[in-house]
């Protein structure tokens, strides 16, 4: 399966093929990924942990945080992947000879395991498709071009010749699902749909994947997300529109802030909103904003002033502040990147 793409200097074949050789020869492979793991991070590390133990490695999957529970259906046991435990954890670490980071290239974004991860003496890889790395790795897969890491290790797993059955098949077809906004986003080319296809033939099941991302929600879920769109407002002309979760209706839901359903998502469908923005409020004093745009303003820009990072359709970041401080300071800055997407629309226009 060519791909022109993939010939570019960031991911020229030489650099996947030195990449590809590094794993076939290592026999105790870590596999990590960010804090707060997404699709794209689990889906990776299940499909290539699974991967690596068919052709015989020991692969271990350890992690700061918890799988997010509308993805632990990928898991085939509780014990897949671990959360760290340094007592329990350190040993195989310290004695690994390959540790992968996937989806992140910042080791600070990992959490507890950034300390582990810099004294490893062990060969660093990373594939990510953001636009923040730093020089940590032995080898680097990056390309801030590309829908998800999935579609970085598909051609990586290809180059080893490892077998896609349905147990990794799935998860990586999950990867793209959830980064690519169900294969609607901008970045989304013929060759994401080309590996979306060889991963429905190797055995991933588009409705399976489907019913439990999207179709597991707990009436307690429900009925959040209907108060929050009850209390939408629209700032910036009309341009912005924000949703609040306070502590107390975590509290009277009973809901993790961690599991949060998508509720952003659902502003950002009015006509004329260009920006969506989800307040939560959160025990220590910080509130998380998750931001998602149409495209004309790029929400990663938003997140990067205030810390976070993310894609242009979709970012997060964190704020110590109230929550009207948080949104006094963050519609502040969205108001600034509107005026700033106007002009260059009317400087291209003239």
């Amino acid at each position: 399966m060519a791909d022109s793409h993939f010939g570019r200097a960031r991911l020229a074949p030489e650099t996947v093929s030195a990449a590809a050789r590094a794993l076939q020869a290592s026999r105790r492979v870590w596999i990590t990924t960010h804090i707060k793991s997404d699709g794209d991070g689990i889906g990776c590390e299940l499909a290539l942990a699974r991967a690596l133990r068919a052709r015989g490695a020991e692969a271990r999957i350890i992690n700061d945080t918890v799988v997010p529970r509308p993805l632990r259906f990928l898991l085939a046991g509780p014990d897949e992947i671990l959360i760290y435990d340094p007592e329990r954890d350190d040993p195989f670490i310290n004695e690994a000879d390959m540790a992968v980071v996937l989806d992140v290239g910042l080791g600070y974004r990992l959490g507890r395991l950034e300390a582990p991860l810099r004294e490893s003496r062990a060969i660093k890889l990373c594939l990510d498709h953001h636009l923040d790395t730093e020089p940590l790795f032995d080898h680097l897969l990056c390309d801030p071009e590309l829908n998800a890491t999935g579609e970085i290790l598909f051609h990586l797993l290809k180059v080893m010749g490892a077998e896609l059955t349905p147990c990794v098949a799935t998860p990586l077809y999950t990867s793209l699902v959830v980064d690519s906004g169900n294969f609607s986003y901008e970045r989304c080319r013929p060759e994401t749909f080309r590996i979306a296809g060889a991963l429905v033939e190797a055995g991933a099941r588009p409705y399976y994947v489907h019913v439990n991302l999207h179709w597991r929600r707990s009436l307690a879920e429900v009925k959040l997300e209907g108060e929050v769109i009850d209390n939408v407002e629209l700032c910036s002309g009309g341009r912005v529109a924000c949703g609040v979760v306070s502590k107390e209706m975590l509290r009277r839901y009973a809901i993790d802030p961690m599991e949060m359903p998508d509720i952003v998502n659902i502003p950002l469908s009015l006509d004329g909103v260009e920006i969506a923005l989800l307040f939560v409020e959160m025990d220590s004093g910080y509130i998380k904003v998750s931001a998602r745009g149409k495209g004309r303003v790029k929400v990663s820009k938003l997140a990067h002033m205030f810390g976070g990072g993310g894609h242009p359709l979709a970012a997060g970041f964190s704020i110590k502040a109230t929550l009207d401080e948080a949104r006094r300071k963050v519609l502040d800055e969205c108001s600034g990147l509107i005026n700033a997407a106007d002009f260059e629309a009317s400087t291209i226009s003239a």
